[in-house]
């Protein structure tokens, strides 16, 4: 079960990823005018006047706004044993 936090940090990136689905599909479909909707879930991000903001630059402000929610997975890398060749090891 997740506690109130994890859940929180849950809903908040899957807002952000809400609009910036919506952002993406404007620009892929080389769209310059922004819907409303889109526009006033921008301005709840505290962004002001999004419509006077293109959308290529709106993506990347909803995604800098994205990177603290994103968990960072430190991979560890464990040393492998190196073999020994067979002329090494005396074994011909």
């Amino acid at each position: 079960m997740l506690n109130r936090g994890e859940s929180e940090r849950r809903g908040g990136l899957r807002r952000l990823d809400d609009i910036l689905e919506s952002l993406e599909q404007l620009n892929l479909h080389d769209k310059t005018e922004l819907p409303d909707h889109v526009a006033e879930a921008l301005v709840m991000l505290g962004i002001e006047s999004p419509h006077g903001i293109a959308i290529p630059q709106l993506i990347e402000r909803v995604w800098a706004m994205q990177q603290p929610y994103l968990i960072t997975i430190v991979v560890e890398r464990r040393r492998r044993r190196r073999r020994k060749l067979q002329a090494d090891s005396g074994l011909t």
